[in-house]
């Protein structure tokens, strides 16, 4: 069992204090009950006695799990549980099969747990820097309404569907940034190693250099300068590290940012259509199984980071006790897009609206799709105009004084 710090409403009267629950769903469950409503959860974590068997790496890329790997295992265990095999084991089987070291040893103190009388939920919930919120309350809702290998099926559909979405994310800035770096550190070599032969050579000739050439000469100079070339670093990393603190502390500075991602061209309409895509998805898994619309809001605003639609989603969550119907809540914020209103209207007319989100969901993977596709078939001839243009400029730039002595001399 774990503790958890509550703050809600019981007839208008704020409620404040501790209960201890398997996970989030079932303290929502028990506080529900006991009439209390608008319920904000804090896990109290406890300290743990350290020992030899309990060392494990939590720090940097050497302790993570990757996200394939998390699917397999997924996929692994609602396999066995469907075939009839109790929990615990298809834990042990599936922790036999697997060969990375970290998940492994999850697997391994998840099962002592299980063993012990702890819920299956309560478990993946010691290990939160693996399985995020998502995962988690998905797990729990399976667990409890008895459907845990059709709840761990979806949650694979889900990961699936979100590693494809990062994949093609990927692949559209993979060719840009690599055309950018290569340019760098092209334009970096001739700077340094280029460009002085010229200017040593330009220099014996005597003659004055026009004003182009110039400038890349004094751009030379100023790189090859370490005191330069440190302060450079020195102010990337000053602004790395504001940022970073900004990021974590002011609020405010996380919310503008995400402000100004949503508002770039082609890679705003790449974060709404993601994230409307696998919120809708888990909206419909999480309302298939009976969860409340309340916790099923909750739930959701961690599908994404971008706090404009934490914040919205929120904003949602608080305002359907008000009566109104979910379509119209969505529609009110302006963060998402009139479409997913209009369909989930539907949903509500026909009574369908798991089924409604399950085809709000396919519908924005196409769109994302199609926009990674544009996106692609934009930035490609773009940058190859760009990589152009700046060696481009260069070559001419340096070649300018050989033209020009030719000119005097014809």
């Amino acid at each position: 069992m774990r503790k958890f710090k509550y703050v809600g409403k019981k007839r208008g009267k704020k409620m404040k204090g501790e209960i201890e629950a398997d996970g989030l769903v079932q303290a929502r469950s028990k506080l529900r009950t006991e009439g209390i409503r608008d319920v904000k959860l804090t896990a109290i974590k406890e300290k743990k006695k350290g020992g030899a068997g309990d060392i494990q790496i939590t720090w940097g890329p050497f302790g993570a799990i990757p996200q394939k790997e998390i699917v397999i295992f997924t996929k692994k265990v609602a396999t066995m549980i469907r075939s009839g095999l109790p929990i615990v084991e298809a834990m042990i089987l599936v922790g036999d099969q697997t060969k990375n070291a970290n998940l492994k040893n999850v697997i391994v103190k998840m099962t002592d747990r299980l063993n012990g009388g702890m819920s299956l939920g309560a478990s993946f919930r010691e290990h939160e820097r693996h399985f995020d919120n998502v995962y988690l309350n998905m797990v729990e809702a399976g667990e409890m309404s008895g459907k845990l290998d059709v709840f761990l099926d979806r949650l694979v559909e889900m990961l699936e569907k979100q590693q494809k979405i990062k994949a093609g994310i990927k692949s559209a800035m993979f060719y840009p940034i690599t055309l950018v770096t290569i340019t760098l550190l092209i334009s970096y070599g001739m700077l340094t190693k280029v460009v002085p032969t010229f200017q040593e050579m330009y220099e014996g000739l005597g003659a004055e250099l026009p004003g182009p050439t110039k400038k890349i000469v004094e751009a030379s100079e100023w790189i090859r300068d370490g005191e330069n070339l440190a302060m450079v670093f020195a102010v990337a990393g000053s602004v790395w590290f504001v940022n970073k603190m900004l990021s974590k502390y002011v609020r405010s500075y996380v919310k503008m940012k995400s402000r100004i991602w949503l508002r770039l061209p082609l890679f705003g309409d790449i974060i709404m259509k993601s994230t409307v895509a696998r919120m809708s998805l888990l909206m419909s898994n999480l309302l298939a199984a009976g969860v409340s619309v309340i916790e099923t809001l909750e739930v959701s605003r961690t599908v994404s980071k971008n706090l404009v639609f934490v914040d919205a989603t929120g904003r949602i969550k608080e305002r359907i006790t008000t009566g109104l119907e979910l379509s119209v809540l969505f529609r009110d914020e302006p963060v998402f897009p009139l479409a997913l209103s209009q369909l989930m209207a539907v949903g509500e007319r026909t009574g369908n609206m798991d089924e409604m989100l399950t085809s709000i969901a396919k519908y924005y993977e196409e769109e994302f799709d199609a926009v990674v596709e544009g996106l692609s078939a934009i930035i490609e001839p773009l940058m190859i105009v760009f990589v152009g243009a700046m060696i481009g400029v260069m070559v001419v730039a340096l070649s300018l004084p050989i033209f020009s002595a030719g000119d005097a001399f014809s």
